[in-house]
């Protein structure tokens, strides 16, 4: 399982294994869902990606 989820609508990467209700990540389109290879918040960041506020703490 990823660990990782983007939204290209919105530019949030969110961390699926502590993800919180708040992050409405159930509401994320097919076609905007975004999976990093590697699968790491640096990643994420350097593809112009911001860490969910809810699920990733800074």
């Amino acid at each position: 399982m990823p660990g990782y989820l983007g939204n290209k609508s919105d530019n949030k990467v969110h961390h699926l294994a502590t993800m919180k209700q708040d992050c409405e990540i159930y509401y994320i389109k097919k076609v905007d869902q975004v999976y990093f290879t590697p699968d790491t918040l640096e990643n994420a960041i350097k593809e112009k990606f911001t860490p969910c506020t809810h699920c990733i703490e800074s």
